[in-house]
């Protein structure tokens, strides 16, 4: 009787300890480790704005290598490119355009220390380098300032440069193993030149020098709510 019972608690501590052990090892599994890449973008809405969506505003797509399993390089990017074009009438058929292209580009590289926080938490901080440049191009035909007019062709160009520093406090939640939900705010500087601005209208052309630059300090939030997988 009691061989059978200390069998029966030996198998018994054996399947507890076996059923206990892959749900430990399953923890290891929710973090990014060495030689870990992952990819992400910021989200809005959702609750009772249903509707998720890329956040265009803060908006970059996002990625991390970790060189170790707590340090990682991050590296950002954001293209957008908007186009406008309103027409307008003269007499009989005629019609004339103004067409109006922006084009912006930003990338930030970077770094973020991470630490131990929970199984499933992974606060860390980091910091920023960031590019930018913002180009806007205008062109005419027939149209002067809205009002048809035959043989008219205008075309401007204009550029402005941007470069700062970001410093970033932040937070990855595993909701499942290698998927997150994170957040991150920043403490950053930028500084923007404007380009010189090139201004031709009926074949004559004029170029205007910079008209300055403007600089920026203060809090931000970063990209707003992350999604984010581990590859």
């Amino acid at each position: 009787m009691k061989k059978a019972f200390l069998l029966l608690s030996l198998a018994a501590g054996t399947f507890a300890a076996s059923a206990h052990s892959p749900q430990h090892e399953d923890f290891k599994f929710f973090k990014p480790k060495k030689g870990d890449v992952t990819a992400e973008a910021g989200l809005v809405g959702g609750i009772l704005n249903s509707d998720f969506t890329l956040n265009n505003n803060a908006g970059m797509l996002r990625g991390r290598y970790f060189l170790k399993n707590n340090f990682a390089l991050r590296l950002g990017l954001n293209l957008s490119v908007e186009n406008a074009k309103d027409n307008v009438y003269g007499p009989g058929n005629a019609s004339g355009f103004t067409s109006t292209t922006n084009t912006g580009f930003m990338v930030n590289l970077g770094v973020e220390k991470h630490f131990k926080g929970t199984a499933r938490l992974s606060p860390y901080v980091g910091g920023d380098i960031l590019f930018g440049i913002a180009n806007t191009r205008t062109k005419s035909e027939a149209d002067n300032g809205g009002v048809y007019q035959a043989n008219y062709a205008a075309l401007s160009t204009q550029s402005d440069y941007s470069l700062g520093l970001r410093g970033v406090v932040g937070a990855d939640y595993y909701i499942a193993p290698r998927v997150y939900l994170g957040g991150e705010v920043g403490l950053g500087l930028m500084k923007t030149w404007a380009g010189e601005a090139y201004t031709e209208v009926n074949g004559t052309a004029t170029t205007a020098p910079s008209a300055g630059s403007e600089f920026n300090f203060g809090p931000s939030i970063v990209t707003g709510v992350r999604i984010g997988f581990v590859f």
